[in-house]
């Protein structure tokens, strides 16, 4: 549930960072890879808007939804944020140049005690069948157990799809499709050592009904992550 605009889970107990520093402390040394869609690019967006220690790398790429990287050289922290591979559904126009699915993206990293990553994906999926979906979250899972075995102390989170607005093509994008993803998305990660950001129920508890989340949504999620991390 939130109180006064804190997420407050009923199976642990959340760690506050309020201040830039210590956010910092907790990124320090960290290499940090954000795998899905654009309400996961909030987070990124959220971090080098809140740190100011972390600078844009320019990577050259074209589109709202190029691959994103900032950098804090001081600290050696590395924050990268790659969009996942088809379905990708948006208006916008994007290259598919460096198109990869998290699967792939996660077989090339060597993992290690130091990096993070986090997937999220089902929003663009909605409108497709079912197995699609199914499919595409048993092979991250795989990627992630072939991940443990070259590097057993790497940190996996799963940030869990949330709820979007109620008035444009419903019978694509509603909710309802979004539960079916939801049930089967818990059901099939069940077992893994990982940490969950439970995304459905915070935009649930707080009658989130758009795409993407208000802020202070954003803020609760990433505390949550920075908890599971430090």
């Amino acid at each position: 549930y939130f109180l006064q605009d804190e997420w407050n889970p009923n199976f642990c107990k959340l760690s506050s960072f309020r201040t830039v520093d210590e956010i910092n402390t907790c990124l320090k040394g960290k290499i940090i890879h954000l795998l899905g869609d654009s309400t996961l690019r909030q987070w990124f967006e959220y971090l080098t808007k809140t740190v100011k220690t972390l600078k844009f790398f320019d990577l050259y790429g074209s589109g709202e939804h190029r691959e994103r990287l900032a950098l804090d050289m001081d600290r050696n922290i590395k924050i990268q944020w790659k969009k996942h591979g088809h379905p990708f559904v948006t208006q916008s126009l994007y290259t598919v140049k460096d198109n990869a699915y998290v699967t792939r993206q996660i077989d090339v990293l060597a993992g290690g005690p130091n990096m993070v990553i986090v997937v999220k994906l089902g929003l663009h999926f909605r409108p497709f069948p079912l197995h699609i979906f199914i499919r595409r979250v048993i092979n991250i899972r795989q990627a992630i157990e072939r991940l443990f075995l070259r590097s057993p102390d790497t940190k996996v989170i799963l940030d869990a799809e949330n709820i979007r607005d109620i008035s444009s093509d419903m019978e694509r994008f509603s909710d309802f499709h979004g539960y079916v993803h939801y049930l089967a998305w818990k059901d099939i990660f069940q077992g893994l050592n990982i940490g969950v950001i439970d995304a459905w129920d915070m935009t649930i508890a707080s009658a989130a009904n758009r795409m993407h989340p208000s802020e202070y949504i954003v803020r609760n999620q990433i505390n949550m992550f920075l908890t599971y991390i430090c």
